[in-house]
């Protein structure tokens, strides 16, 4: 029942305004000031996050990928990389959590390919 009222409302923080192109679906589009009060009040609310940001870094490797470019390396680290998003949300309120998965994303080592 919590992670119901957990996923109903960040479905409702990041529904888009009728009328305006919104390229980006789902927690990536919260603000990080919403993320960030999110967090404080259910710290549990990360993991739904992340998982959204796995698969959102997972995306952007599959695009590198088509265009010849080695891949990020996105195994293990999951709480480093969960800190890094939350510092670069912290320091950007303003920001979407999705600019926050792509400032750790730049920071993944590349893949041996």
């Amino acid at each position: 029942m919590r992670n119901i009222r957990i996923l109903t409302t960040v479905s409702l923080l990041v529904t888009p305004t009728a009328g305006l192109a919104n390229p980006v679906e789902g927690p990536g589009a919260t603000t990080c000031a919403q993320f960030s009060n999110m967090y404080r009040a259910n710290s549990g609310i990360e993991d739904s996050f992340f998982i959204w940001a796995q698969g959102y870094m997972s995306a952007l490797n599959m695009n590198v990928m088509t265009s010849k470019l080695p891949p990020r390396e996105l195994a293990g680290g999951v709480a480093t990389h969960k800190g890094t998003i939350r510092s670069y949300c912290t320091d950007n309120p303003l920001k979407n959590y999705m600019d926050g998965v792509i400032e750790l994303y730049k920071k993944l080592p590349l893949q041996k390919l």
